[in-house]
């Protein structure tokens, strides 16, 4: 699911730089010819490669390819399907054909995605940076950050595993996002020290909206927020609220946004069903405090503790990049990059808000019956949380 996520952010980033992608089919059977097309490109690029079946969907809500029957089924124009109805969405169900069953989002998947671009004299290059920017490459031998992170993230799944082996775990893929995050602050340093004037390195950016409609009430939503909150902050990211908490924008540099979904996208089931247990705990109901309260004062203290672990390791790391740099050259360019990042994220942010008139501030959610018991369980619970919950927010 991480890969997915993250494959279609880079093509949501793709379609809005590629003016191409945005051309407009009338309907779902036009569709048809536009793959005929497509495959005939394949062929004459010397690959044995015939067009799908087009047939429309039932549902408005998503398009897919069917490997089984070599079918891609799309949404109609008069089932709310205009969304789906685009060179862009269409060249994404096509190169599912290509890759053939079991692929998934994953490199072979891009790979396909990228071929389709190729065959059809497009530039494919675009798309391979935008895949770049999430951390994903077209080789199963490294498929970025992402892909790391979240293996060291199944290993703590393992059958097994104590909670001070699942800490271990934490901190090493908590250590591993740092190392690559200023990595990257120290190329663009270096980029800009060189006065690069290409305009290739990487900048902050503006996630696409993180939904959480699949969450059941706004509680729910609002206690989401408060884990965001804590996690962004602690990946250097910022983050903004839409729609009674329906929709979160991460803003910041790439590879910290992405980074920064993947954690909450783990994190929050992990929040809710530890909430459960103590909500319907004997301690809990002594106490004599509300349901209600008493989740909202657990998942509050649950989200600051989690913040609180994720600062602290990447302050480790921080200081631990620092002294082998002066060990080896004297320098304290790493201090100065992550200081240079932070102030161009803020410039970033400051100039997004005041372009779209962004106001306010996130108030946190609210209770009018604190429980120190609630509190202490969820600090607790947030303490040894492993963080590798296969559960996520959408399903």
């Amino acid at each position: 699911m991480d890969q997915t996520q993250a494959t279609y952010a880079a093509e949501d980033l793709w379609r809005s730089r590629e003016r191409q992608t945005q051309i407009l089919f009338g309907d779902w059977h036009e569709i048809q010819p536009f793959y005929v097309t497509l495959a005939a490109a394949f062929r004459a690029a010397g690959d044995t490669v015939y067009p799908p079946t087009v047939k429309p969907r039932k549902g408005m809500l998503k398009a897919h390819y069917d490997p089984t029957t070599s079918t891609v089924h799309i949404p109609p124009y008069d089932k709310g399907g205009m969304w789906a109805l685009n060179v862009g969405i269409a060249i994404h169900e096509f190169a599912h054909h290509v890759a053939g069953a079991g692929a998934g989002h994953g490199p072979r998947f891009r790979a396909a995605m990228v071929d389709c671009l190729k065959v059809s004299g497009w530039n494919h290059a675009l798309l391979e940076e935008c895949y770049a920017e999430a951390g994903l490459t077209l080789s199963d031998k490294d498929d970025g950050i992402l892909s790391r992170v979240s293996k060291v993230y199944a290993q703590a799944d393992a059958p097994g595993r104590t909670a001070e082996e699942k800490r271990m775990f934490l901190e090493k893929a908590q250590v591993m996002a740092a190392e690559h995050s200023i990595d990257l602050a120290l190329l663009r340093k270096r980029q800009a020290d060189a006065d690069d004037k290409s305009g290739e390195r990487d900048r902050p950016t503006t996630g696409k909206l993180f939904d959480l409609t699949s969450l059941t009430n706004t509680t729910h939503r609002n206690l989401t927020v408060d884990l965001a909150n804590e996690i962004a902050a602690a990946h250097g990211a910022k983050v903004t609220v839409r729609g009674k908490s329906n929709y979160l924008t991460f803003y910041g540099f790439p590879e910290d946004i992405h980074l920064t979904e993947l954690m909450v996208t783990r994190v929050t089931p992990m929040m809710f069903e530890e909430a459960d247990v103590y909500v319907k705990s004997p301690e809990r109901r002594a106490s004599g405090v509300a349901a209600v309260s008493a989740r909202i004062t657990f998942c509050q203290n649950f989200a600051i503790e989690i913040g609180n672990r994720l600062r602290a390791a990447v302050a480790q790391t921080r200081t631990a990049v620092a002294e082998t740099l002066a060990l080896t050259d004297g320098s304290v360019s790493a201090e100065i990059a992550l200081r240079e990042k932070e102030i161009e994220v803020n410039d970033y942010v400051n100039y997004v808000f005041k372009q779209n008139g962004v106001r306010g501030s996130w108030k946190g959610s609210r209770t009018g019956s604190w429980s120190s018991g609630a509190a202490n369980a969820g600090r607790e619970a947030g303490q040894r949380a492993n963080l590798f919950g296969r559960k996520e927010v959408t399903g």
